[in-house]
């Protein structure tokens, strides 16, 4: 099995302003999406990645993740997001996190909390650095509105997310894992005041988007869901205002421009896609036919590292791996 000399590996990028690895004269992104899931169990609204298509095809081998773990870190990249879909919907999400920990990858992951129970979060003590979890409001009223939430919850005209999210983070904290919290904002919670969820919370790391079309993946979504720019930047300024006395908390906003063209991502099928013009644009060949480096040749021209530095898309991802902790019994509240 192939691991990272991560020593070698910040020597060598010591020396390179533009923050990414030069692989075979192909420069590639230090850091990645893998949409790993295409399925997902709950019904967001403004969902941009249905992947609707792909939900019809088999899923990747645990085997076949770990080839391609592998081979993206020997083209470079340092820090792998397992998203969705749904993420914790995979059958080999642990083992794919597990493998890219041997490789020497920073770890991560961003879910809605499907499957987040305890048991699974000790087993991935010293193996996931980083917990994502996406809330998008202060109240389940907000979410329901959302489609924030199970689908059968949905249908019935609410949501228990919020209720069942907190629950993790408890968790999450007490095994001292890294917490990042994602927050799309839109029409119906633009509004909202998260700044005392957001202390209770107290993530690294908190990430606010302004919701994002993309063509052919969410037109369904009404477009009074959508917000401007200047409604977007309130929000973010409104609440990096009233956390401003809790510096550990860093404060990301990133509207519509910033996102696009940032991102590098990889499907389930593991082909390599951005987002430069406002719709995904894919690769041929799969990363697990053609590696990774030569699928990135085909679509790294709807990739700008420039922005992505300028988003903050670089970041301190680097930590100690976790430490475990006694569990401390108590509510879930």
């Amino acid at each position: 099995m192939w691991t990272r000399n991560t020593n070698n590996s910040k020597q060598q990028g010591s020396g390179d302003s533009t923050q990414q690895k030069t692989t075979n004269s192909l420069s590639v992104p230090t850091a990645l999406n893998w949409h790993c899931e295409a399925v997902c169990n709950y019904d967001c609204t403004f969902c941009y990645a249905p992947f609707e298509d792909q939900r019809k095809r088999s899923r990747l081998t645990s085997e076949e993740g770990c080839n391609v773990i592998e081979n993206l870190g020997r083209a470079g990249i340092e820090k792998i997001n397992f998203v969705g879909g749904e993420p914790m919907l995979h059958p080999h999400i642990q083992d794919w996190i597990r493998h890219s920990k041997k490789v020497g990858m920073t770890t991560s992951i961003v879910s809605n909390g499907t499957r987040m129970n305890g048991q699974f979060l000790s087993d991935m003590v010293g193996h996931l650095d980083w917990l994502g979890l996406s809330i998008d409001a202060s109240s389940d009223e907000l979410h329901a509105m959302m489609g924030r939430g199970l689908k059968g919850e949905i249908r019935q005209g609410y949501s228990d997310h919020l209720n069942r999210t907190k629950s993790i983070v408890q968790k999450a904290r007490q095994l001292g894992f890294g917490i990042k919290l994602n927050t799309v904002v839109t029409s119906v919670n633009v509004d909202d005041d998260m700044s005392d969820l957001v202390r209770w919370i107290n993530p690294n790391r908190w990430k606010i988007f302004q919701v994002l079309p993309i063509e052919g993946e969410n037109d369904h979504m009404p477009r009074e869901f959508l917000i401007d720019s200047s409604q977007f930047s309130e929000y973010v300024e409104r609440h990096k205002m009233a956390l401003s006395d809790v510096p550990e908390v860093e404060v990301v906003g990133e509207n519509n421009d910033q996102m696009l063209g940032t991102y590098a991502m990889m499907d389930a099928q593991t082909l390599v896609y951005t987002n430069m013009n406002g719709h995904y644009e894919y690769s041929t060949q799969p990363v697990l036919d053609i590696g990774f480096s030569k699928a990135w040749e085909q679509v790294n021209h709807g990739f700008s590292n420039s922005q992505f530095q300028q988003r903050g898309g670089q970041w301190d991802w680097n930590r100690k791996t976790p430490i475990s902790l006694p569990m401390v019994q108590g509510g879930d509240e």
